[in-house]
């Protein structure tokens, strides 16, 4: 039993990093899109002064690009707000020094936020931005952004969109909620072109993005959390940093805040009162991490559904009990684990959602980058805990470790050409992330280091804990269990005291708990491969696809059940807690 049970944590690892992957393709074919996107709603701008909608106007409001397998209505009401479109024009056209605008196109939804084209008489354009009610907390989330998108563009001269108008207060503004008025950027998504595009043209994009990186990277600010305007906080600090010359600068104009971090207010934590900063001390931001999921899993009334695992009699069933004690674990030894190296726990600003269509090429020189969007929820957060590749640069397929090689099998010129087609595209892709990893190694140290510490058991410690609010804590016990036997992390056997303290009298229930949550974690990857398609990616799915999924799902139910349950009640307890439904 415990052989297998120990294959749960590497299990639950690639399974992590799937759905990372999977929130990478939601983030990427459901978030903001301003190039190249169909335009879903036209609205013509009537300047009668009046605020009265046409019949084609709810489209603005509602989420519809996709439709919900689970909780609809809630997931709905989460994307829908309503804002005066008349006055929204106004707005823009007077930032932009334009008498009127005459036209508003929506581009298709985004999961956390609303996109329109506004064009003016005289033809110029802007970017208009509306946050939904679940992109964070009011007030807080347009503030940091706009001020983040400022400091990366006039600071450190990224690319970032320009801001022409911006209000963080929905009672304030005649417009009715939240908005960016920001500048159409030049160029054209990379996801529009890079399947065209020559590897060189390829290579030379990842240089310029991993040059972006550096910059982030080499700029070590004083307080972790998220960054605002100064006269957003009065009684704030004034930003103090270090530069890439190991100079320390101060800006008035700046001041850090309460983090505006994704997985500080998504599954429900958005609602829930605990630390979001801001923090001094890399220990401090972990520490708070823990604690926040110990208060989400103490207080929510629910608590969410996994989309790894398939929780039920037979597989694993979570409880708050069992969250509690690995949250505790975490919260016994963080401090320990905690990494002592400047380099890796240093305070950065990070783009950490650079997919395709995040990143902006001129059409006519590919090579050139335009601009990087989407810089909502980005934190101020240790750089271990920062740094990943673009996601442009994932791929299936085998990730070789440090800086190793592609290399094409002996016999490839003997395959067949749809298989030699397969492995060269392979190929180039694994030679695009080793040319990445190799520019990093050589001109970005910290950031390599980083890298270093991420193929550790120790990090893998420190980021199970951030989602044992939805899953992963059977792993995770069953990852401490490992350091404790093995002593891979020797400071683990400095936790003499609290929840780590009485692991080793758990085991059996620990390796158990595991065994489950692998069979679960087979039962759920074996639903992805059954639906294809119709599996709803992040809880969404196409409009005219719903039906057949709705009605796929609840054929897989029965299955999973007749394979599974074996009593009345354990049927009952499949049916409750099966993610799919309501």
């Amino acid at each position: 039993m415990h052989s297998l049970a120990m294959k749960a944590p590497g299990a639950f690892k690639n399974a992590l990093q799937s759905s990372d992957k999977h929130a990478s393709w939601c983030r990427k074919h459901l978030c903001l899109n301003w190039s190249g996107a169909q335009v879903i709603t036209t609205r013509p701008m009537a300047h009668s002064g009046r605020s009265g909608m046409s019949p084609l106007d709810g489209s603005l409001y509602n989420f519809s690009r996709g439709r919900f397998v689970c909780n609809e209505r809630q997931e709905m009401a989460q994307r829908y707000v309503r804002f005066d479109t008349e006055k929204l024009g106004a707005v823009a056209a007077s930032a932009i020094g334009s008498p009127s605008c005459v036209n508003l196109e929506k581009y298709p939804d985004g999961m956390y936020n609303k996109a329109m084209l506004l064009t003016m008489c005289d033809g110029k354009q802007a970017v208009a931005k509306i946050p939904n009610p679940n992109s964070g907390r009011p007030h807080l989330t347009t503030a940091s952004e706009v001020a983040t998108m400022d400091f990366m563009r006039n600071t450190l001269g990224i690319p970032a969109p320009g801001v022409y108008a911006w209000c963080n207060d929905a009672q304030e503004t005649p417009v009715g909620a939240e908005y960016i008025v920001m500048e159409k950027v030049e160029g054209v998504p990379l996801d529009t072109v890079y399947g065209t595009m020559p590897v060189e043209d390829r290579f030379a994009v990842t240089k310029t993005i991993s040059n972006y990186q550096k910059t982030w990277a080499s700029i070590a600010f004083e307080t972790y959390g998220g960054l605002y305007y100064a006269r957003d906080f009065p009684n704030g600090k004034p930003l103090r940093f270090t530069d890439g010359n190991g100079a320390v600068r101060e800006d008035a104009n700046f001041s850090v805040g309460p983090t505006t971090g994704r997985d500080w207010n998504d599954d429900g934590r958005r609602s829930i009162s605990f630390d979001r900063g801001p923090w001094c001390r890399a220990e401090q931001y972990l520490r708070a991490v823990g604690k926040r999921e110990l208060s989400c899993v103490k207080e929510l009334a629910a608590l969410p559904k996994s989309q790894l695992t398939l929780c039920g009699p037979g597989t694993y069933e979570p409880t708050r009990d069992k969250k509690i004690k690995a949250i505790n674990c975490y919260l016994d030894m963080v401090d320990l684990a905690t990494p002592t190296d400047d380099a890796l726990r240093k305070a950065c600003l990070w783009h950490g959602d650079l997919h395709s269509e995040n990143v902006f090429v001129n059409p006519l020189k590919t090579t050139e980058v335009t601009a990087i969007i989407d810089w909502q929820a980005t934190e101020i957060a240790p750089l271990f805990v920062q740094i990943r590749q673009p996601h442009f640069m994932d791929y299936e397929g085998p990730q070789l470790p440090g800086t190793g090689r592609p290399h094409l099998p002996v016999d490839y010129e003997q395959l067949p050409s749809a298989e030699q087609a397969r492995l060269r595209s392979l190929f180039y892709l694994q030679s695009l992330r080793a040319l990445y990893r190799t520019l990093m190694q050589k001109s970005a140290p910290d950031i390599w280091k980083s890298f270093e510490f991420q193929e550790t058991p120790t990090f893998d410690l420190l980021l199970f804990a951030r989602n044992l609010l939805i899953d992963g804590e059977a792993t995770y016990m069953t990852h401490l269990m490992e350091a404790l036997e093995s002593d891979s992390a020797g400071w683990i056997h400095s936790s003499k005291d609290g929840a780590i303290a009485s692991l080793l009298l758990e085991k059996e229930e620990i390796m158990a708990d595991a065994e489950g949550a692998l069979r679960g974690m087979d039962a759920m990857q074996g639903i992805r491969n059954s639906l294809g398609d119709l599996f709803p990616e992040c809880g969404v799915v196409k409009p005219e696809q719903y039906d057949l999924t709705k009605d796929a799902l609840r054929q897989t139910k029965q299955e999973v059940i007749a394979k599974f349950a074996h009593t009345d009640e354990e049927k009952a307890a499949w049916e409750e807690s099966w993610p799919f439904d309501d």
